[in-house]
C-alpha cells in the first residue's frame, strides 16, 4: 500500500509474575519479536506506555494484582487502544477464561504455556495486527490523497445529489464538502459547469463510463479546464473525479498560438521555406516554396527533400543536398553560388539560400529547415549592371572604364610587338544645335546611328567608345603606318558625313577628329588621351570637319589652353571676376531706365577680358554656374542700393542654358532675392533663343516658375536663333532685344533693315517691350526711334563700365 514501510521487529510485552512464561514466549518467538517482561501493575503500565507494544500477554490471575483493572487501564491509554491483549489463565480456570472473554480480550492461553500453541496464537494476532495497521494506513493514505491530492473527488446518487466529496475548503466550486452534501449537481457545481457535462452524467448513470475534458468557471468567473472521469461504482452511486489541466491547456493553447504565428509568419515570408524531419523527408512547405518548386504541400509531404529541392549548378551537374549536410554535420550549410533549382516542370531558377538543423531538447537533430529565394532577376540584373558599368547606356558602346582597360592591354602588346597604336577622338560638330532645336530625343537617336556607323567602319580588334555627349574615342591597335591611321580616320569622318535619315527628316552631320599615335607621340595612356584631345581641339580650330594629327605646335597650344583653364579657376577663387554695367536709355528724355550686368575677367597682369574670351571656356569647365550666381547676386545687391538711392531702373542679368537646366535654379534665385532685398519686379533675366528651343514643356514650366517670383523675362539676341514663333507666343516673355548684328547693318543692308522692322511690328502687335542692342550712332538711333523703339543700348549711349562709374552716372 501507499504507506507500507520496511517492517520493524514487533514488540511483545508479558505482564506476569512467572519468569517461565516469559521464557516460553521468548523461545516461541526466537528472532521474530522483542519480548519484554513486567511484573506488577505499576511496572506493567509504565513499560506499556513507553514501549507501545504490538501485542500484550496479560496474566489475569497474578496474585496481588487486579487483572481486570490492569486490562482496562491499558485500553484507556490512547496508543494502546487497538493493541490486542491475550489473557493468560490458569490450567482449569474456566472463570478466568470467561473473565477474559468478558473483557473483550483478543484471545486467551492456558497455563502452563505450550511453545507451539503460544507461537501459533501470537503469530496469528501479530499477523492480524499487521494487516489492521496496513488497512489503517491505507485508509489514512486514501483520506490524505482525497483531501490533499489536486483532484476533485465526489460521489453522487441516482438523483445526482452529492453523497460526499474531498473538497473540504471549497476550492474547486466554491462550496466546502460539508455544504455540498445533499445538493444537486447543478447547485453544487454551478449551472454552467453542470450544463457542460449534463449529458455525460446521464450516460454514466446509465452505465457508460466517461472520460473527457471540459471548460469550467469558478464563482469569481475565472475559467479553468478539467479532465473529468465519471465511473459508476455501484447501484445508484456515481464517482466523479476532476483533475485541473488548466496549465496543460494553456500550454497547449500557447503552443498552438506559437505554431499558428510561426505558420502565418512562414507563409508571409518572401523567401521559400521547406522543413524536414531527421530523415530529410518534407514536413512543411510555405506558399513561396510551392511556387518556386512547383510542388504543392500535399504532394510534397513525406517526400525526400532532394526530390522537391532538386539543385543543379550552372553546368547542369547535381549538387549535394544542403539539408542532408546540415543534418549530418549539425551546422548551417549554404547553397553553392551558382546554384539553380530544377522545378517540377523542368524549369530552372537561380536560387540562393541555406539549410540549418533543428536541434531537439537533447541536442540531437530533429529535422532541418532550408530557406531560399529566387535570384534569377537579381542575377540577370547583376549581369546587366556589370555590362552597364563598362558600356554606355545610350549606344551600348564601351565606356571610358572599359576603353581604359583595353588601351592598357593594347599598350602592353604594342610594347612587346613593336607595333604602332592609334587613339582617335571624334567629336560631332555643332551637335548641340540639334539638341537645342530638335530636342534630345532626336539627338539621342542620331548618336545611336553614329555609333552603329562607326562600329561598321572599324577593323576587327578596334574599339569605339562613347565618352558622353557627342564625343567618341576609337582605339586602333596594330597599325602598320601613320598613313594607315590617316586613312582610317578619314574613313570614319566620311562615314559620319553621310546623311542620316530619321523618319521623313534628313540630318547632315560632320565630325572633327584628333589622332595621337604610340610610340610616335606618347608612350603612356594619359599622354595619348591628352594629345588626342589637343589634336581634336586643333581640328576644330581649323574650321571643323577635319582630321588632325598631334604635333609639337598642338602641344604648345594645349599647354596654353590648360594654363588658361588653371588661371580661370584661380580667378574664380580670388574674386578676379568683375561685374560691369551698360546703361539702357529711353531716347525720349535720354534717362537711364535700366542697366545690363556684364562680366569681366581681370587677369593677374591687370588686363580686362570681355565675356567672349572666357565664357565658352567657363561653360565647358562648368564654372559658368558659380560665375553666373556671382553676377546675379552682385547685380541684385547693386540694384537694391540704387533703388534705395531713388533710381527707378531695371537690372538685367544674362542667364545661360546651363543655369536654366541646373537643378534648383528657381530656389537659388528666390533665396538671392530674399538675401539681397532686391524687388523682383526690378530684376530682368535675359535668355537666348537657344534656351527656348530646348525641351518645350520643361522650359515652359521653368519660365512660369520664374515669372511667379515676379521677375521679367527678356529674349536676348532675338532673330539669330532657331526658335519657332509659336514658342514665342506661348512663353511668358516680356521683352525682345533686337540683336546688334541687325542694328549694325540696318542702314546699309536692306535685309537687316527689313528684319528690324518686322521684329518691331511683331513685338508691338504682341504687346512686348523692345530694346535695341548695339546702337553706335545717332543715325541708327533716329531710324529706330522713327519705327517706335524707345529703349536703346550701345556704345552711343554708354559702354559697359565698372560699378563706381555707373554710380556717378546715375547720381
Amino acid at each position: 500500500m501507499f504507506n507500507e514501510r520496511l517492517r520493524e521487529p514487533e514488540r511483545i510485552l508479558i505482564i506476569d509474575d512467572s519468569p517461565s512464561n516469559a521464557r516460553v514466549v521468548a523461545e516461541a518467538l526466537r528472532g521474530q519479536a522483542e519480548v519484554h517482561h513486567a511484573s506488577g501493575e505499576r511496572a506493567a503500565l509504565g513499560m506499556a506506555g513507553i514501549l507501545k507494544p504490538d501485542l500484550i500477554l496479560l496474566d489475569i490471575a497474578v496474585p496481588g494484582m487486579d487483572g481486570g483493572a490492569v486490562y482496562h487501564a491499558l485500553k484507556a491509554m490512547p496508543p494502546l487502544r487497538d493493541v490486542p491483549i491475550i489473557c493468560i489463565t490458569g490450567k482449569d480456570a474456566d472463570d478466568d477464561q470467561l473473565q477474559a472473554l468478558g473483557m473483550d480480550g483478543a484471545d486467551f492461553l492456558r497455563q502452563p504455556l505450550s511453545v507451539q500453541e503460544t507461537r501459533a496464537r501470537i503469530q496469528t494476532h501479530l499477523t492480524l495486527r499487521r494487516k489492521a495497521r496496513l488497512l489503517e494506513r491505507a485508509a489514512q493514505d486514501m483520506s490524505d490523497m482525497r483531501r490533499y491530492f489536486p483532484v476533485f473527488i465526489a460521489y453522487w446518487n441516482a438523483d445526482l445529489r452529492n453523497i460526499s466529496c474531498n473538497d473540504a475548503e471549497g476550492c474547486w466550486f466554491g462550496l466546502p464538502a460539508a455544504d455540498m452534501v445533499g445538493l444537486h449537481a447543478r447547485d453544487a457545481l454551478g449551472a454552467d459547469n453542470y450544463r457542460a457535462m449534463a449529458d455525460s452524467l446521464r450516460q454514466a448513470l446509465a452505465g457508460s463510463d466517461a472520460l473527457f475534458e471540459s471548460r469550467f468557471s469558478r464563482p469569481d468567473g475565472e475559467a479553468w479546464y478539467g479532465r473529468v472521469a465519471l465511473i459508476r461504482r455501484a447501484e445508484n452511486v456515481l464517482m466523479m473525479s476532476i483533475s485541473d489541466v488548466t496549465d496543460d491547456k494553456r500550454t497547449q493553447h500557447a503552443l498552438f498560438d506559437e505554431k499558428e504565428r510561426a505558420r502565418v509568419t512562414l507563409n508571409a515570408l518572401a523567401d521559400a521555406v521547406i522543413a524536414t524531419d531527421d530523415d530529410g523527408r518534407v514536413t512543411f512547405l510555405n506558399p513561396i516554396a510551392e511556387s518556386l518548386t512547383g510542388w504543392q504541400f500535399d504532394d510534397a509531404l513525406n517526400q525526400p527533400v532532394d526530390k522537391i529541392l532538386l539543385l543543379r549548378n550552372s553546368q547542369g551537374r547535381a549538387l549535394p543536398s544542403p539539408t542532408h549536410l546540415a543534418l549530418a554535420e549539425r551546422r548551417t550549410v549554404g547553397m553553392a553560388l551558382d546554384c539553380e533549382l530544377q522545378q517540377r516542370d523542368g524549369g530552372l531558377l537561380a536560387v540562393v539560400g541555406r539549410a540549418a538543423p533543428v536541434m531537439d531538447h537533447a541536442g540531437r537533430p530533429g529535422g532541418a529547415v532550408v530557406v531560399f529565394h529566387d535570384v534569377s532577376e537579381a542575377r540577370a540584373m547583376a549581369v546587366r549592371m556589370t555590362h552597364l558599368a563598362y558600356h554606355d547606356a545610350l549606344t551600348n558602346l564601351p565606356n571610358r572604364i572599359l576603353l581604359q582597360d583595353r588601351l592598357l592591354q593594347a599598350l602592353q602588346q604594342a610594347e612587346q610587338s613593336g607595333e604602332r597604336l592609334g587613339l582617335l577622338m571624334l567629336d560631332l560638330d555643332h551637335f548641340q544645335l540639334i539638341n537645342d532645336s530638335m530636342g534630345h530625343a532626336v539627338g539621342d537617336q542620331l548618336l545611336q546611328l553614329v555609333a552603329l556607323r562607326l562600329q561598321q567602319g572599324l577593323r576587327p580588334g578596334d574599339t569605339v567608345s562613347r565618352q558622353g555627349g557627342d564625343e567618341f574615342i576609337i582605339l586602333m591597335p596594330g597599325l602598320g603606318s601613320i598613313e594607315q591611321a590617316g586613312m582610317l580616320s578619314e574613313k570614319l569622318r566620311r562615314l559620319v558625313a553621310e546623311p542620316f535619315q530619321l523618319g521623313e527628316s534628313r540630318y547632315d552631320l560632320s565630325a572633327s577628329v584628333g589622332v595621337s599615335l604610340y610610340p610616335d607621340d606618347s608612350r603612356d595612356a594619359d599622354e595619348l588621351y591628352r594629345h588626342a584631345d589637343a589634336a581634336l581641339y586643333h581640328a576644330k580650330q581649323q574650321g571643323r570637319n577635319h582630321c588632325s594629327f598631334f604635333s609639337g605646335e598642338i602641344e604648345e597650344a594645349l599647354l596654353t589652353r590648360q594654363a588658361l583653364e588653371r588661371h580661370f579657376r584661380v580667378g574664380a577663387e580670388q574674386e578676379s571676376f568683375l561685374v560691369y554695367y551698360q546703361p539702357k536709355v529711353d531716347v525720349e528724355d535720354l534717362s537711364t531706365v535700366g542697366v545690363e550686368a556684364l562680366m569681366r575677367w581681370r587677369k593677374e597682369d591687370g588686363a580686362i577680358l570681355a565675356p567672349a574670351e572666357f565664357i565658352p571656356l567657363a561653360e565647358k569647365t562648368g564654372l559658368i554656374l558659380p560665375l553666373g550666381q556671382l553676377v546675379l547676386r552682385q547685380a541684385c545687391l547693386d540694384g537694391k542700393r540704387w533703388h534705395d538711392a531713388g533710381c527707378d531702373l531695371h537690372v538685367a542679368v544674362n542667364v545661360s542654358a546651363m543655369q536654366i537646366a541646373a537643378a534648383g535654379f528657381c530656389e537659388q534665385l528666390r533665396a538671392t532675392l530674399k538675401e539681397t532685398g532686391m524687388a523682383p519686379d526690378r530684376l530682368q533675366l535675359e535668355l537666348t533663343e537657344s534656351v527656348l528651343a530646348r525641351d518645350v514643356e520643361l522650359t515652359m514650366a521653368m519660365l512660369s516658375e520664374l515669372k511667379s517670383l515676379g521677375v521679367s523675362i527678356a529674349i536676348d539676341d532675338f532673330g539669330t536663333g532657331y526658335s519657332s514663333l509659336s514658342y514665342l507666343k506661348s512663353f511668358p516673355i516680356d521683352v525682345l532685344k533686337i540683336d546688334q548684328s541687325f542694328v549694325r547693318d540696318m542702314l546699309s543692308d536692306s535685309s537687316s533693315g527689313a528684319i528690324v522692322a518686322a521684329i518691331v511690328r511683331m513685338a508691338q502687335a504682341m504687346g512686348l517691350s523692345l530694346v535695341a542692342e548695339g546702337v553706335e550712332s545717332a543715325e541708327q538711333a533716329d531710324a529706330l526711334a522713327r519705327q517706335g523703339v524707345r529703349i536703346m543700348q550701345g556704345f552711343y549711349y554708354g559702354k559697359p563700365m565698372p560699378v563706381e562709374e555707373m554710380d556717378r552716372r546715375l547720381s
